[in-house]
């Protein structure tokens, strides 16, 4: 009788979580708008600029800071967060790879995104500045958007150059985990701003070494002369442009809020 009752505890403990465990997962906050963030716990991605937006945006909402996307990605979806900021192209690219995410319809911000570079630089800014406007009235902006941003798969390759009689290096940071602009594919880092910046030391003559660190040591490698030039969906702010320079941009677009469905 004793086996019997004891089974019939831990049968019924069971049963309790289970009920638990679903109750928790009904109870996730519907968010339609974001104004329905408001009192909600949102993701930011540490050393970002979001978490400013955000509290600009509402009067009283939590911030919790995560070093990756997929770590956000796993917090929206458990319940502990209710939506996290990123970069418009950013957020269409997480969608594909989770169906059980939305991508709320307000822009929170109209940006520019440009190449951060070493405050010494002014000289090199100055002739990068004339590639990147040269591409930009010759529509190959447009031709590496097309091909980073779209679902063409096949097409996500970078373009090849010859450095071989190159003598000069531009040692480039970049964050490789924010497709489509950096990411890793094949072993390799890939994306619309590494074709951007690959083109430009071409045209300029320059060999191009890029080299990935996390996101809050871009600014600091950057101002102690590690690297050159940086460049992971960057967007300018006032803040940052007291501490480096920053090309003309590469890219225009916004922040948006990433939820569950």
């Amino acid at each position: 009788m004793l086996k019997k009752e004891v089974k019939m505890i831990k049968i019924m403990i069971i049963l309790l979580s289970s009920i638990v465990l679903f109750g928790c997962r009904s109870e996730l906050k519907p968010i339609n708008s974001v104004d329905d963030l408001e009192n909600s716990n949102v993701g930011i991605y540490t050393a970002s600029e979001y978490d400013k937006i955000i509290q600009n945006r509402l009067q009283n909402v939590q911030t919790s800071y995560y070093s990756s996307y997929s770590d956000q990605v796993s917090a929206l979806l458990s319940g502990k967060i209710d939506g996290f900021l990123t970069d418009e192209p950013l957020a269409k690219e997480i969608l594909k790879n989770n169906d059980q995410l939305k991508v709320l319809d307000e822009l929170l911000t109209h940006d520019s995104y440009a190449f951060a570079m070493s405050p010494d630089l002014k000289n090199l800014k100055k002739d990068i500045d004339e590639v990147l406007i040269k591409m930009e009235q010759e529509g190959i902006y447009k031709n590496f958007e097309e091909k980073w941003m779209g679902n063409d798969e096949e097409k996500k390759e970078l373009e090849k150059y010859d450095s071989r009689n190159k003598k000069k290096t531009i040692k480039f940071a970049t964050v490789a985990s924010v497709a489509p602009f950096s990411y890793i594919k094949n072993n390799q880092i890939v994306g619309y701003d590494i074709d951007i910046i690959g083109y430009v030391c071409n045209e300029l003559g320059y060999k191009l070494e890029v080299i990935d660190m996390s996101f809050d040591g871009v600014i600091p490698a950057l101002i102690s002369k590690k690297v050159d030039m940086a460049g992971s969906s960057i967007i300018v702010t006032e803040e940052r442009l007291k501490s480096v320079l920053f090309t003309h941009p590469d890219y225009t677009g916004g922040i948006v809020v990433v939820t569950r469905k």
